[in-house]
């Protein structure tokens, strides 16, 4: 008997852990490397949504400059739970972001005397378990806790169940978050790799188009390096233009500024 009720219970966990993977591999297949961030996190957020089958919502925290904010929500109505946990800088949110580890809650006495305002949010908002799972997942502004800590947020997942999210799918959004997580931070060091890449070339290609047109000035006005640099500052500053620009335009017709 104990093995025919163990059987039903394994294929359910199968069925979940193939739908995890599945949704896992969609994510990462449609993913692009200029998709905003936050996009990408709201994504993230839906599909979590869609896996878990006691969640009715969830939300994304970041830390940015020590401070932690909503960046993600699969519905606004459920902002106040993020708000109420950063205004008392402490909830299952933040305690996920701080510690590293899953933190399931159940909107309890425990949990109200733990965190009293959070509680209440959630009594009002009829939100009756939460599961928050970290986030590691660096920005353009190294999102982070403290100086010291690399985690920087949270996924929180809502549900107006009791005692929702058992631990087979805790251990699935875990699985999945990490691994999403990694992807995320491969994908920003990409994107920042080639950022770095197109300012430099932009800084070659004006110091180029400056020393083009610091020669013309210097070969048509007589002018050493200096003095013919010193006219090229003159002229941006006269015509409201970029050096660069008035380089490019003395590089390529020198007539159209000489008039010789």
């Amino acid at each position: 008997m104990d093995g025919e009720i163990r059987r039903p219970r394994e294929r359910a966990t199968m069925d979940q852990f193939r739908d995890t993977a599945s949704a896992l591999r969609e994510l990462t297949e449609s993913m692009r490397l200029d998709e905003p961030r936050d996009e990408l996190l709201e994504r993230v957020a839906k599909k979590v949504v869609g896996l878990l089958p006691g969640a009715d919502a969830a939300t994304v925290t970041l830390y940015s400059d020590g401070e932690p904010s909503t960046v993600a929500s699969t519905d606004e109505s459920l902002l106040p739970l993020d708000k109420a946990q950063y205004s008392a800088d402490e909830g299952p949110c933040l305690k996920a972001a701080e510690s590293g580890t899953i933190v399931r809650t159940l909107l309890d006495a425990d949990a109200a005397a733990r965190w009293p305002d959070f509680a209440a949010t959630a009594e009002q908002l009829g939100v009756r378990t939460s599961l928050s799972c970290p986030l590691f997942v660096p920005g353009e502004s190294h999102f982070k806790r403290r100086e010291t800590e690399p985690l920087s947020g949270a996924l929180n997942i809502w549900s107006f169940q009791e005692n929702a999210f058992d631990p087979v799918e805790a251990a699935l959004v875990a699985m999945f978050t990490s691994a999403i997580s990694a992807i995320i931070l491969t994908a920003s060091r990409w994107a920042a790799a080639e950022r770095q890449a197109e300012t430099l070339v932009a800084a070659l290609e004006t110091r180029d188009a400056i020393a083009t047109a610091k020669g013309i000035v210097m070969a048509r006005l007589e002018l050493n390096a200096d003095e013919a640099f010193r006219w090229l500052t003159e002229a941006s500053q006269h015509t409201n233009r970029k050096i660069r620009e008035i380089s490019v335009l003395i590089a390529e017709d020198p007539r159209a500024v000489f008039g010789r």
